[in-house]
Protein backbone atom coordinates (compact mmCIF):
# COMPACT_ATOMS: atom_id res chain seq x y z
CA UNK A 1 0.00 0.00 0.00
CA UNK A 2 0.99 3.28 -0.58
CA UNK A 3 1.10 6.79 1.69
CA UNK A 4 1.30 10.09 0.63
CA UNK A 5 0.53 13.43 2.77
CA UNK A 6 3.20 16.07 1.22
CA UNK A 7 1.90 19.21 -0.67
CA UNK A 8 2.09 18.48 -4.10
CA UNK A 9 -0.14 15.18 -3.77
CA UNK A 10 -2.40 17.11 -1.45
CA UNK A 11 -2.50 19.34 -3.96
CA UNK A 12 -3.76 16.55 -7.06
CA UNK A 13 -6.01 15.32 -4.91
CA UNK A 14 -8.36 18.47 -3.84
CA UNK A 15 -9.16 18.86 -7.62
CA UNK A 16 -11.61 16.80 -9.96
CA UNK A 17 -13.79 17.81 -13.36
CA UNK A 18 -16.43 19.73 -11.75
CA UNK A 19 -13.67 22.68 -11.34
CA UNK A 20 -14.47 23.13 -8.02
CA UNK A 21 -11.45 23.56 -6.66
CA UNK A 22 -10.42 23.15 -3.07
CA UNK A 23 -7.06 24.07 -0.67
CA UNK A 24 -7.35 21.31 2.22
CA UNK A 25 -4.45 19.10 3.60
CA UNK A 26 -4.78 15.59 3.03
CA UNK A 27 -3.56 12.13 3.26
CA UNK A 28 -3.40 9.98 0.91
CA UNK A 29 -3.65 6.03 0.62
CA UNK A 30 -3.85 3.88 -2.38
CA UNK A 31 -4.67 0.48 -0.65
CA UNK A 32 -4.23 -2.83 -3.31
CA UNK A 33 -6.33 -5.48 -1.37
CA UNK A 34 -9.32 -5.58 0.92
CA UNK A 35 -6.70 -5.99 4.04
CA UNK A 36 -5.20 -2.67 3.24
CA UNK A 37 -8.66 -1.15 3.13
CA UNK A 38 -9.87 -2.14 6.22
CA UNK A 39 -6.29 -0.77 7.63
CA UNK A 40 -7.13 2.20 6.77
CA UNK A 41 -11.00 2.64 7.85
CA UNK A 42 -9.43 1.36 11.26
CA UNK A 43 -6.69 4.28 11.36
CA UNK A 44 -9.43 6.71 10.54
CA UNK A 45 -11.76 5.78 13.34
CA UNK A 46 -8.41 5.91 15.61
CA UNK A 47 -7.57 9.30 14.68
CA UNK A 48 -11.14 10.31 13.84
CA UNK A 49 -10.36 11.18 10.13
CA UNK A 50 -12.65 11.38 7.67
CA UNK A 51 -13.02 9.47 4.85
CA UNK A 52 -13.23 10.58 1.17
CA UNK A 53 -12.91 7.45 -1.95
CA UNK A 54 -11.86 8.51 -5.27
CA UNK A 55 -9.99 6.73 -8.52
CA UNK A 56 -10.25 8.90 -11.45
CA UNK A 57 -10.64 12.88 -11.63
CA UNK A 58 -13.48 12.68 -13.70
CA UNK A 59 -16.30 13.36 -11.40
CA UNK A 60 -18.49 16.61 -12.46
CA UNK A 61 -20.21 17.55 -8.87
CA UNK A 62 -17.66 17.72 -6.36
CA UNK A 63 -18.60 14.05 -5.01
CA UNK A 64 -14.99 13.19 -4.12
CA UNK A 65 -13.71 16.35 -3.20
CA UNK A 66 -11.98 16.04 0.51
CA UNK A 67 -12.61 18.03 3.44
CA UNK A 68 -9.67 19.92 5.25
CA UNK A 69 -7.57 16.82 7.05
CA UNK A 70 -9.33 13.78 5.65
CA UNK A 71 -8.08 10.77 4.41
CA UNK A 72 -8.43 10.38 0.90
CA UNK A 73 -8.27 6.55 -0.58
CA UNK A 74 -7.39 6.73 -3.89
CA UNK A 75 -8.69 3.14 -5.85
CA UNK A 76 -6.70 3.21 -8.60
CA UNK A 77 -5.10 0.30 -8.27
CA UNK A 78 -8.26 -1.97 -6.64
CA UNK A 79 -9.41 -3.40 -10.47
CA UNK A 80 -8.73 -7.01 -10.48
CA UNK A 81 -11.44 -9.57 -11.52
CA UNK A 82 -12.58 -11.81 -9.07
CA UNK A 83 -15.07 -14.43 -11.07
CA UNK A 84 -17.21 -14.71 -14.28
CA UNK A 85 -19.30 -16.67 -16.13
CA UNK A 86 -21.91 -16.55 -18.99
CA UNK A 87 -24.42 -14.07 -17.37
CA UNK A 88 -22.17 -12.08 -15.05
CA UNK A 89 -18.84 -10.91 -13.45
CA UNK A 90 -17.36 -10.17 -10.27
CA UNK A 91 -14.94 -7.49 -9.79
CA UNK A 92 -13.04 -4.70 -7.51
CA UNK A 93 -15.27 -2.02 -8.89
CA UNK A 94 -12.95 0.61 -9.64
CA UNK A 95 -12.16 -0.90 -13.30
CA UNK A 96 -13.07 1.63 -15.88
CA UNK A 97 -16.18 0.79 -18.06
CA UNK A 98 -13.92 0.39 -21.06
CA UNK A 99 -11.47 -2.09 -19.34
CA UNK A 100 -14.48 -4.18 -18.67
CA UNK A 101 -15.76 -4.39 -22.10
CA UNK A 102 -12.19 -4.84 -23.05
CA UNK A 103 -12.02 -7.95 -21.41
CA UNK A 104 -15.65 -9.30 -21.22
CA UNK A 105 -15.26 -9.16 -25.21
CA UNK A 106 -12.67 -12.06 -25.11
CA UNK A 107 -15.98 -14.14 -23.91
CA UNK A 108 -18.20 -12.65 -26.69
CA UNK A 109 -19.84 -10.37 -23.28
CA UNK A 110 -20.81 -7.02 -22.60
CA UNK A 111 -21.66 -4.64 -19.49
CA UNK A 112 -24.67 -2.61 -21.47
CA UNK A 113 -24.24 0.49 -19.49
CA UNK A 114 -22.00 2.55 -21.56
CA UNK A 115 -21.37 5.97 -20.74
CA UNK A 116 -20.04 8.81 -22.68
CA UNK A 117 -17.17 9.01 -20.58
CA UNK A 118 -16.92 5.59 -21.19
CA UNK A 119 -12.76 5.71 -20.90
CA UNK A 120 -12.27 6.66 -18.00
CA UNK A 121 -15.05 6.22 -15.75
CA UNK A 122 -15.32 3.60 -13.37
CA UNK A 123 -17.76 1.07 -12.18
CA UNK A 124 -17.40 2.09 -8.50
CA UNK A 125 -18.87 5.90 -9.44
CA UNK A 126 -21.39 4.58 -11.89
CA UNK A 127 -22.99 2.28 -9.23
CA UNK A 128 -22.62 4.90 -6.34
CA UNK A 129 -24.68 7.69 -9.41
CA UNK A 130 -26.86 4.69 -10.91
CA UNK A 131 -25.87 5.56 -13.85
CA UNK A 132 -28.24 5.14 -17.01
CA UNK A 133 -25.93 6.03 -19.95
CA UNK A 134 -26.53 5.79 -24.17
CA UNK A 135 -27.84 2.24 -24.23
CA UNK A 136 -30.04 2.73 -21.36
CA UNK A 137 -33.51 2.55 -23.53
CA UNK A 138 -32.90 -1.29 -24.32
CA UNK A 139 -31.08 -2.31 -20.68
CA UNK A 140 -32.08 0.01 -18.15
CA UNK A 141 -29.41 1.79 -14.85
CA UNK A 142 -26.84 0.34 -13.00
CA UNK A 143 -30.20 -0.79 -11.02
CA UNK A 144 -30.70 -3.08 -13.36
CA UNK A 145 -27.56 -4.62 -13.88
CA UNK A 146 -26.47 -4.89 -10.00
CA UNK A 147 -26.83 -8.45 -8.53
CA UNK A 148 -24.87 -8.29 -5.33
CA UNK A 149 -22.13 -6.00 -3.56
CA UNK A 150 -19.97 -6.34 -1.06
CA UNK A 151 -19.85 -2.99 1.21
CA UNK A 152 -18.02 -1.68 4.48
CA UNK A 153 -19.93 0.45 6.19
CA UNK A 154 -19.37 1.98 9.81
CA UNK A 155 -22.15 1.56 12.12
CA UNK A 156 -23.45 3.33 15.13
CA UNK A 157 -20.23 1.73 17.56
CA UNK A 158 -18.04 3.17 15.13
CA UNK A 159 -17.59 -0.99 14.48
CA UNK A 160 -16.40 -1.65 10.91
CA UNK A 161 -18.92 -3.81 9.45
CA UNK A 162 -18.91 -6.22 5.84
CA UNK A 163 -21.86 -7.23 4.36
CA UNK A 164 -23.14 -8.41 1.15
CA UNK A 165 -26.45 -7.01 0.21
CA UNK A 166 -28.31 -8.78 -2.65
CA UNK A 167 -30.29 -6.93 -5.52
CA UNK A 168 -33.20 -6.07 -3.43
CA UNK A 169 -31.46 -4.89 -0.41
CA UNK A 170 -29.05 -2.63 -2.84
CA UNK A 171 -31.16 0.57 -3.45
CA UNK A 172 -29.72 2.98 -0.76
CA UNK A 173 -26.17 1.99 -2.49
CA UNK A 174 -27.33 2.81 -5.70
CA UNK A 175 -28.43 6.60 -4.86
CA UNK A 176 -25.67 7.62 -2.12
CA UNK A 177 -22.99 8.40 -4.02
CA UNK A 178 -19.43 7.92 -2.47
CA UNK A 179 -20.66 9.73 0.76
CA UNK A 180 -21.39 6.66 3.01
CA UNK A 181 -19.97 3.59 1.92
CA UNK A 182 -16.82 1.61 0.02
CA UNK A 183 -18.12 -1.68 -1.77
CA UNK A 184 -15.45 -3.80 -1.94
CA UNK A 185 -17.03 -6.45 -4.95
CA UNK A 186 -19.63 -6.18 -7.14
CA UNK A 187 -21.72 -8.61 -9.31
CA UNK A 188 -22.79 -7.69 -12.16
CA UNK A 189 -25.14 -9.01 -14.86
CA UNK A 190 -23.65 -8.96 -18.16
CA UNK A 191 -25.06 -10.04 -21.98
CA UNK A 192 -23.87 -12.08 -25.25
CA UNK A 193 -22.15 -9.13 -27.18
CA UNK A 194 -24.36 -7.93 -29.48
CA UNK A 195 -22.85 -8.75 -32.99
CA UNK A 196 -25.27 -6.46 -35.32
CA UNK A 197 -26.28 -2.76 -35.63
CA UNK A 198 -27.40 -0.52 -37.92
CA UNK A 199 -28.14 3.04 -37.78
CA UNK A 200 -29.76 6.66 -38.72
CA UNK A 201 -28.70 9.55 -38.75
CA UNK A 202 -30.69 12.70 -39.77
CA UNK A 203 -30.08 16.22 -40.15
CA UNK A 204 -33.53 18.70 -39.20
CA UNK A 205 -33.46 22.38 -38.85
CA UNK A 206 -35.66 23.42 -36.32
CA UNK A 207 -35.72 21.00 -33.10
CA UNK A 208 -39.44 20.97 -33.53
CA UNK A 209 -38.58 18.73 -36.44
CA UNK A 210 -36.06 16.69 -34.33
CA UNK A 211 -38.54 16.26 -31.44
CA UNK A 212 -41.37 15.27 -34.09
CA UNK A 213 -38.94 12.56 -35.22
CA UNK A 214 -38.23 11.10 -32.13
CA UNK A 215 -41.74 10.71 -31.19
CA UNK A 216 -42.73 9.16 -34.07
CA UNK A 217 -39.52 7.08 -33.59
CA UNK A 218 -40.73 6.09 -30.31
CA UNK A 219 -43.77 5.29 -31.27
CA UNK A 220 -42.25 2.30 -32.88
CA UNK A 221 -41.73 0.70 -29.80
CA UNK A 222 -39.08 -2.05 -31.44
CA UNK A 223 -37.19 -4.17 -28.67
CA UNK A 224 -34.12 -3.94 -30.56
CA UNK A 225 -33.52 0.03 -30.01
CA UNK A 226 -30.20 0.18 -28.08
CA UNK A 227 -29.58 4.01 -28.46
CA UNK A 228 -31.64 7.75 -29.11
CA UNK A 229 -29.32 10.77 -29.35
CA UNK A 230 -29.76 14.41 -29.93
CA UNK A 231 -26.95 16.68 -30.98
CA UNK A 232 -27.62 20.48 -31.12
CA UNK A 233 -26.58 22.81 -34.18
CA UNK A 234 -23.64 24.30 -32.31
CA UNK A 235 -22.35 20.56 -31.32
CA UNK A 236 -23.02 19.66 -34.74
CA UNK A 237 -20.63 22.37 -35.69
CA UNK A 238 -17.86 21.62 -33.31
CA UNK A 239 -18.14 17.63 -34.59
CA UNK A 240 -17.46 19.72 -38.57
CA UNK A 241 -20.75 18.79 -39.27
CA UNK A 242 -23.85 20.56 -40.79
CA UNK A 243 -25.13 22.95 -38.46
CA UNK A 244 -28.04 21.68 -37.55
CA UNK A 245 -30.05 19.16 -35.07
CA UNK A 246 -29.12 15.71 -35.45
CA UNK A 247 -30.91 12.24 -34.62
CA UNK A 248 -28.72 9.16 -34.13
CA UNK A 249 -30.99 6.07 -34.17
CA UNK A 250 -29.18 2.67 -33.07
CA UNK A 251 -30.49 -0.92 -33.61
CA UNK A 252 -28.82 -3.82 -32.68
CA UNK A 253 -29.71 -5.48 -35.76
CA UNK A 254 -29.46 -5.27 -39.83
CA UNK A 255 -32.90 -4.62 -41.07
CA UNK A 256 -34.30 -1.83 -39.52
CA UNK A 257 -32.05 1.43 -40.87
CA UNK A 258 -30.39 2.13 -44.17
CA UNK A 259 -26.54 2.90 -41.84
CA UNK A 260 -25.15 -0.79 -42.44
CA UNK A 261 -21.20 -0.55 -42.72
CA UNK A 262 -19.52 -1.22 -39.80
CA UNK A 263 -17.06 1.76 -40.62
CA UNK A 264 -19.44 4.39 -40.96
CA UNK A 265 -21.58 3.06 -37.90
CA UNK A 266 -17.68 3.77 -35.78
CA UNK A 267 -17.18 7.17 -37.52
CA UNK A 268 -20.79 7.69 -36.22
CA UNK A 269 -20.09 6.22 -33.12
CA UNK A 270 -17.23 8.18 -32.93
CA UNK A 271 -18.79 11.75 -33.32
CA UNK A 272 -20.86 10.95 -30.18
CA UNK A 273 -18.34 9.75 -27.99
CA UNK A 274 -16.47 12.94 -29.24
CA UNK A 275 -19.41 15.46 -28.14
CA UNK A 276 -17.96 15.99 -24.67
CA UNK A 277 -14.55 16.41 -25.48
CA UNK A 278 -15.17 19.22 -28.37
CA UNK A 279 -17.64 20.68 -26.83
CA UNK A 280 -14.88 21.30 -23.99
CA UNK A 281 -12.57 22.10 -26.28
CA UNK A 282 -14.83 25.45 -27.09
CA UNK A 283 -14.21 26.43 -23.51
CA UNK A 284 -17.96 25.21 -22.20
CA UNK A 285 -16.15 23.46 -19.19
CA UNK A 286 -19.24 23.53 -17.14
CA UNK A 287 -21.90 20.17 -18.43
CA UNK A 288 -25.04 19.48 -16.85
CA UNK A 289 -27.61 16.88 -16.49
CA UNK A 290 -31.37 17.81 -15.71
CA UNK A 291 -33.76 15.14 -16.37
CA UNK A 292 -36.97 16.84 -18.98
CA UNK A 293 -39.81 15.62 -20.90
CA UNK A 294 -40.20 15.42 -24.42
CA UNK A 295 -43.70 16.70 -24.09
CA UNK A 296 -42.21 20.28 -22.94
CA UNK A 297 -39.03 19.99 -24.53
CA UNK A 298 -39.21 22.43 -26.80
CA UNK A 299 -39.88 25.36 -24.50
CA UNK A 300 -36.40 24.30 -23.04
CA UNK A 301 -34.60 24.31 -26.52
CA UNK A 302 -35.78 27.27 -27.10
CA UNK A 303 -33.46 28.85 -23.96
CA UNK A 304 -30.66 26.92 -24.89
CA UNK A 305 -30.75 28.44 -28.54
CA UNK A 306 -31.88 32.11 -27.30
CA UNK A 307 -28.37 31.78 -25.16
CA UNK A 308 -26.27 30.08 -27.63
CA UNK A 309 -25.76 26.79 -25.23
CA UNK A 310 -24.72 23.76 -26.75
CA UNK A 311 -26.56 20.50 -25.91
CA UNK A 312 -26.66 16.60 -26.55
CA UNK A 313 -29.34 14.27 -25.19
CA UNK A 314 -30.21 11.01 -24.29
CA UNK A 315 -33.90 11.40 -25.34
CA UNK A 316 -35.49 7.89 -24.09
CA UNK A 317 -34.33 8.49 -20.67
CA UNK A 318 -35.01 12.29 -20.86
CA UNK A 319 -30.80 13.21 -19.63
CA UNK A 320 -29.92 16.51 -21.31
CA UNK A 321 -26.36 17.50 -21.55
CA UNK A 322 -25.98 21.50 -21.76
CA UNK A 323 -22.80 22.92 -21.41
CA UNK A 324 -21.79 26.41 -20.14
CA UNK A 325 -18.83 28.55 -19.78
CA UNK A 326 -17.39 28.99 -16.58
CA UNK A 327 -18.45 33.22 -16.42
CA UNK A 328 -22.20 31.71 -17.35
CA UNK A 329 -23.31 30.73 -14.11
CA UNK A 330 -26.14 33.22 -14.52
CA UNK A 331 -27.84 30.96 -16.58
CA UNK A 332 -26.85 27.91 -15.02
CA UNK A 333 -28.98 28.98 -12.62
CA UNK A 334 -31.74 30.19 -15.08
CA UNK A 335 -31.56 26.67 -16.31
CA UNK A 336 -31.88 25.25 -13.32
CA UNK A 337 -34.86 27.58 -11.78
CA UNK A 338 -36.71 26.73 -15.39
CA UNK A 339 -35.98 22.90 -14.44
CA UNK A 340 -37.45 22.82 -11.01
CA UNK A 341 -40.24 25.45 -12.36
CA UNK A 342 -41.04 22.36 -14.94
CA UNK A 343 -40.69 19.65 -11.53
CA UNK A 344 -37.60 18.25 -13.11
CA UNK A 345 -35.08 16.45 -11.61
CA UNK A 346 -31.93 18.55 -11.25
CA UNK A 347 -29.49 15.68 -11.81
CA UNK A 348 -30.03 12.51 -13.73
CA UNK A 349 -26.38 10.71 -13.99
CA UNK A 350 -24.07 12.62 -12.35
CA UNK A 351 -26.04 13.29 -9.31
CA UNK A 352 -25.63 16.09 -6.52
CA UNK A 353 -21.95 15.98 -4.97
CA UNK A 354 -20.97 19.57 -3.38
CA UNK A 355 -22.24 21.54 -6.59
CA UNK A 356 -26.13 21.06 -6.63
CA UNK A 357 -26.92 20.60 -3.40
CA UNK A 358 -28.85 23.96 -3.15
CA UNK A 359 -30.59 23.22 -6.33
CA UNK A 360 -32.20 20.47 -4.24
CA UNK A 361 -36.15 20.31 -2.83
CA UNK A 362 -35.79 20.05 0.81
CA UNK A 363 -37.79 17.16 0.38
CA UNK A 364 -34.71 15.49 -1.40
CA UNK A 365 -31.97 16.82 0.54
CA UNK A 366 -34.47 15.11 4.02
CA UNK A 367 -34.49 11.60 1.64
CA UNK A 368 -30.58 11.82 1.10
CA UNK A 369 -30.00 12.75 4.28
CA UNK A 370 -32.29 10.04 5.87
CA UNK A 371 -30.13 7.49 4.29
CA UNK A 372 -26.63 9.07 5.31
CA UNK A 373 -28.13 7.98 9.08
CA UNK A 374 -29.17 4.77 8.55
CA UNK A 375 -25.99 3.90 6.62
CA UNK A 376 -23.08 6.10 7.79
CA UNK A 377 -24.60 7.33 11.23
CA UNK A 378 -20.83 8.08 12.70
CA UNK A 379 -20.45 10.65 9.22
CA UNK A 380 -17.08 9.12 8.91
CA UNK A 381 -17.74 9.31 5.08
CA UNK A 382 -17.96 12.90 4.80
CA UNK A 383 -20.57 15.26 3.46
CA UNK A 384 -21.08 18.68 3.39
Amino acid sequence: MKFYSDNHHSFVYNIDASHLIQNENVEVFLPENKDDIIAIVKKAIDENKRIICRAWWTNLVGNCLPSDGSYVIDFSNYNAVIDKDWSSITLQPWITNDKLNELLRLDGLYFPVVLWSHASAEIWGMIATNWAGMRAIKYGKMENRVEELEVLYVDEKNEIRIERFSEEEKDDFLWSEWKIWIVLEAKLRVIPLPWKTSMEFKGFEKVKEALAYVIDVKSKNTSDLSALELLSPQVAEYLNLEKKYYILVEYENEECWEIKDEEVIRELRGKRDACYAVTINAWYDQIEDPEINIENAEEFFLFFEENNIPIFWHIWIWVLHPHFKSSQKDLENKMYALVQKLWWSVSWEHWIGKKKWNYLSEQDKKHFMEIKLKRDPTNRFWYE
